[in-house]
């Protein structure tokens, strides 16, 4: 796990402030990923490049490098490294992650 970023929740909404040069590489690229209603494991590969993975909402339950981490407050992070074997549980639609990464995303040559 790294760092905490702070969620911050007042009477306007809820914010949660990622600052970059927190983060221990160049991001390239941001994605969202957010569960399913019922919830849905994934990943289950080897990391292409090194991912921070932010807690947004909910929970999310990962196997990382024979490790697991459970990720339970908003702002709490992990820091994938590439080559590490990652798979995640995303427990339901209240569940979403925030991934900063520092390659670009390619389509893998099965998909159409």
């Amino acid at each position: 796990m790294t760092a905490d970023f702070p969620a911050i929740d007042e009477p306007r909404g809820w914010l949660l402030p990622v600052e970059l040069d927190d983060v221990p590489f160049p991001v390239r690229r941001v994605f969202v990923v957010a569960g399913p209603p019922g919830g849905a494991t994934r990943g289950d590969h080897a990391a292409t490049c090194q991912e921070l993975v932010v807690l947004l909402s909910g929970s999310a339950t990962f196997e990382v490098a024979l490790a697991t981490t459970v990720l339970e407050r908003p702002g709490q992070s992990l820091h994938v490294r590439r080559g590490d074997h990652v798979r995640y549980h995303l427990p339901d639609d209240a569940s979403r992650i925030l991934v900063l990464a520092e390659e670009p995303y390619v389509v893998p040559e099965e998909l159409p």
